[in-house]
């Protein structure tokens, strides 16, 4: 243990505050997963179903309220205005008060018509307008925070929240009607929200003291406005086969396909972790012009990120009997491909890192929107013919064709910008994707030969401590440019 110590005393700042991050997001993003077989149990199959839909209905709602402003243009901001960061954060936290506040009229006056569209009562929509607002200050704040590689505020922020808010979550749930299961989820969740948010806003407000600020709302408008199609298409690409299987198959379907996409998600924590912390890298070292350090590091990273959904997929039946009971576990085979599509998303994000430093946003867009509308149309056609199941398959078949869009968009960026560099080898890329996708159809193959399953666990297990130290190397890369 004490060697241990002395080698984490002995990183780096920013290494130190990545690895703190990745915990971070899994505990704040992975509350999900680890509290669904808590929620599987004491909410009826319809009322989680209903909640999951919900849920989606939020993160669509969510983009448009605050055109994802705490994103990719927030970070981006932070980094050119180094020596402006608290007036620059309280700007954009001002023009997305604005933005939200602008939405939430525009429904007041249509209440009865979005009511009777998302089958959401007034209650429910006043709750999730609020609940945008809390988490979009506390995304502008948790951003600010990595971005300066700061992360004792945060993980002591994290771990309230993720233990508060299943606490009281299940309190209100167990002390709720069965008919009101949903309304005292969404309840309990506002109230952890507000109370540990709020303050927040406050914060950045009295440091920054500066609500509006022409440059700065003109700057974030003109890049994000054109980014909202990507970031909303996003959001479909992941949970609008929520939505229709709600409404082809009913409220228990989508419940039995959450559980799935749960487990799936975990994965999407740890891509979110690193991205969070390597994109900014990126940044810095496209800004430097080092661009031969970019490919390099990448594929150690796809490789790892492959590695770790394999090993998911390879668990998935495990994980089915933990996460839910026994009328659940049809989902099982919705957990490989949604699984596989993880690696696809982290995939897609090293490619349009490039089309965001040379706002090219309008490349974002189209491969956005062109895999979002494919998705929609497929799963009309096929959740319709073939169940719930197949929704997983045709989100898998979307995202490979994004990410080859995003690959085309960035070689584009390249030719104009970088001197036509070729900063990643495609075939390495293919190899690592073909890899997984075949090893994951051999995996499905094999869920009833456990002791197969144990041994490619346990190889997989032996690998990571065998190569630690290699591992930790490739980390090492993002804390030699800060």
């Amino acid at each position: 243990m004490s060697k241990l110590l002395k080698k984490y005393h002995s990183l780096s700042s920013p290494l130190k505050a990545s690895l703190w991050f990745v915990a971070c997001s899994f505990l704040q993003k992975g509350i999900a997963m680890l509290t669904t077989p808590i929620f599987t149990r004491v909410m009826t199959e319809e009322a989680y179903g209903k909640f999951s839909v919900y849920n989606s209905w939020y993160n669509i709602i969510y983009v448009f309220a605050t055109l994802e402003l705490a994103a990719g243009v927030y970070t981006r901001g932070l980094v050119k205005n180094e020596e402006n960061q608290d007036a620059f954060s309280s700007s954009l936290l001002g023009l997305s008060t604005v933005c939200i506040s602008f939405f939430f009229g525009i429904y007041l006056i249509f209440k009865n018509q979005i009511n009777s569209m998302l089958e959401l009562s007034t209650f429910l929509m006043v709750l999730m307008f609020v609940e945008i607002w809390a988490n979009a200050v506390f995304q502008f704040w948790s951003n600010k925070e990595r971005a300066n590689f700061r992360y004792k505020k945060l993980v002591a922020l994290t771990i309230v929240y993720v233990v508060l808010r299943p606490a009281l979550s299940v309190t209100f749930i167990l002390n709720a009607q069965v008919q009101q299961q949903l309304e005292a989820r969404v309840v309990a969740t506002v109230i952890v929200c507000v109370m540990l948010f709020a303050g927040l806003y406050f914060l950045m407000m009295g440091k920054g003291k500066r609500f509006f600020d022409k440059k700065f709302w003109l700057y974030a408008l003109k890049f994000n406005i054109p980014l909202v199609p990507h970031y909303l298409s996003q959001i479909l690409l992941g949970q609008s086969n929520k939505i229709l299987i709600d409404k082809l198959c009913g409220s228990e379907y989508a419940a039995f396909y959450s559980v799935a996409y749960s487990v799936a998600m975990v994965l999407l924590v740890l891509n979110s972790s690193i991205s969070g912390t390597m994109n900014p890298w990126i940044y810095k070292t496209i800004k430097a012009k080092e661009y031969h350090k970019i490919g390099k590091v990448s594929y150690a990273i796809l490789g790892l990120v492959a590695v770790a959904n394999f090993g998911v997929i390879a668990a998935a039946p495990e994980l089915m009997r933990i996460m839910a009971p026994a009328s659940y576990q049809s989902a099982l085979w919705v957990i490989p491909p949604l699984t596989a599509s993880v690696y696809f998303t982290f995939l897609y994000s090293l490619f349009a890192t490039f089309e965001y430093y040379y706002e090219k946003t309008n490349y974002v867009m189209i491969a956005s929107v062109t895999g979002a509308a494919l998705n929609i149309a497929l799963n009309y056609i096929f959740i319709k013919k073939f169940g719930f199941i197949a929704a997983g398959y045709v989100t898998l078949l979307c995202y490979i064709v994004y990410v080859f869009a995003h690959y085309a968009f960035m070689r584009k960026v390249n030719k104009q910008f970088m001197d036509d560099y070729k900063v990643y080898d495609l075939r390495i890329i293919v190899l690592i994707g073909v890899g997984l996708v075949v090893a994951s159809a051999f995996m499905m193959l094999v869920y009833n030969l456990p002791l197969v399953r144990y041994g490619v666990l346990l190889a997989i297990f032996v690998g990571a401590i065998i190569f630690r130290r290699k591992i930790m190397g490739i980390f090492k890369q993002f804390g030699k440019r800060r």
